[in-house]
C-alpha cells in the first residue's frame, strides 16, 4: 500500500522517514529548533475502511537525543490507535530494529475515522503497510491546520500523542494538523516565520512566548517587535489565511518574577497580546485573531513541573483552540 497516501501530518517523506519538516527547508534555523524538528510530533496514519488488522514494516533508529529530551520517553516508543477520537490501544516498538507491527483494529463502521501515532522516541522509518482482512481507504483532505508553538504544542508532556491539545483540536474540528511544536525552542525565530509563509495552510496557529521569559530573556518592547515582524513575514506569504495567535498559558514561578531583562512572564504575555492587536489594527487585517492563555487553565492543570499542562491542561486547550478555529475558519 502507498505509504504516502496514509500519512497525516508529514510534509515530506525523505528515505521512508516521514518529516514534519523537510530537512533542506532548515538551513538557517537554530540547532535546538532542527533537532527538535526531529521528533515526528503529531504525524499519524489516518484510513477509514473494513480491515481487521494492519501491518506496518518499520525500521527504528535509536533514541533521539535532544537538546530538551522527550518527557515520557517509555511512553512515546509506541504506536498508539484512535478509532473516532477514542484511544483503542497501544504497540511498543524496540529502538534500532526492522520489524512488523501488527495492529488490531476494532470491530467498527466502515467509515470510521482510524488514526495511528508515530513512536515518538525514534525518527521510524516505513517501509511498507498492508491491510489484513479488508481494505483501506486515504482519509479525504480537509482544512490544513499548521501549528506553530513550543513543547505545549509539540504535546512534549502528554502522557501519548493523541492527548495533547493540538491532536484533541484536530480531531474535534476534523482539520489535518501539521504540529509544528518544537520542545525547548519556539521563540519567535524569524526563519522559522518565513517558513510558516511559504508552507501550504488553510489556518494557522502561532502560540509561542514562555520560553523567551528564561531561555532567551527578553524584554516586552523587544517581544512586541518581535512579533510585529513575525507576523508580517508569515502575512507575506498568507495574506488573507485566517491566523490564530494564543499567547502563553499560566506559569506560576515566572508570572510575577523577572528575568533578566526585567520583564515577568505577565509583561511578555501582555506585549504580545498589545503587539497582535496594534497588527490587525494597523493593517486592517480582520484574518488575524488573538486568544489570551492565561486562562486557558488553572494551576491544577499544570504537569508537576509547574509549565507544561497535564493531559486534563491540554484537553481544556484543544477544547479552547476547536471552537476559536471553527469560528475563525467558518
Amino acid at each position: 500500500m502507498n505509504v504516502e497516501s496514509l500519512l497525516l501530518g508529514a510534509v515530506a517523506l525523505e528515505n521512508g522517514r516521514p518529516r514534519r519538516v523537510a530537512t533542506d527547508a532548515m538551513e538557517r534555523w537554530a540547532a535546538d529548533t532542527v533537532q527538535a524538528a526531529r521528533v515526528p510530533a503529531g504525524i499519524r496514519l489516518g484510513f477509514t475502511g473494513d480491515a481487521q488488522a494492519l501491518e506496518i514494516d518499520v525500521e527504528t533508529s535509536s533514541p533521539l537525543a535532544l537538546a530538551t529530551p522527550l518527557a515520557n520517553p517509555d511512553d512515546q516508543g509506541e504506536f498508539t490507535l484512535y478509532v473516532d477520537g477514542e484511544r483503542r490501544g497501544s504497540f511498543a516498538v524496540d529502538a534500532d530494529t526492522r520489524t512488523t507491527v501488527r495492529i488490531p483494529l476494532p470491530p467498527r463502521v466502515e467509515d470510521a475515522r482510524v488514526e495511528i501515532h508515530l513512536p515518538e522516541m525514534y525518527e521510524p522509518r516505513i517501509h511498507n503497510i498492508r491491510a489484513i482482512g479488508g481494505s483501506l481507504r486515504p482519509l479525504p483532505r480537509s482544512t490544513r491546520w499548521v501549528a506553530y508553538g513550543d513543547s505545549i504544542t509539540q504535546g512534549w508532556t502528554s502522557s501519548d500523542p493523541g492527548v495533547a491539545w493540538t491532536a484533541r483540536a484536530a480531531r474535534a474540528t476534523g482539520f489535518d494538523l501539521v504540529n509544528l511544536g518544537f520542545a525547548g525552542a519556539a521563540r519567535g525565530e524569524l526563519p522559522v516565520a518565513a517558513h510558516l509563509a511559504a508552507t501550504v495552510a488553510d489556518v494557522i496557529t502561532i502560540a509561542w512566548g514562555t520560553n523567551c521569559w528564561a531561555q532567551i530573556e527578553m524584554d516586552a518592547p523587544y517581544i512586541r517587535e518581535l512579533m510585529r515582524l513575525f507576523l508580517r513575514i508569515v502575512r507575506a506569504g498568507h495574506p488573507e489565511t485566517p491566523i490564530l495567535v494564543i499567547s502563553p498559558v499560566l506559569r506560576p514561578a515566572a508570572e510575577h518574577s523577572r528575568n533578566g531583562s526585567g520583564a515577568t512572564l505577565s509583561d511578555l504575555r501582555g506585549a504580545i497580546e498589545g503587539a497582535v492587536g496594534a497588527f490587525r489594527r494597523d493593517n486592517a487585517d480582520a484574518h488575524l485573531h488573538m486568544l489570551g492563555g492565561r486562562e486557558l487553565i488553572a494551576i491544577e492543570q499544570l504537569d508537576a513541573d509547574g509549565i507544561h499542562p497535564d493531559d486534563a491542561g491540554h484537553a481544556l486547550i484543544g477544547t479552547a483552540v476547536a471552537a476559536e478555529l471553527t469560528r475563525i475558519v467558518g
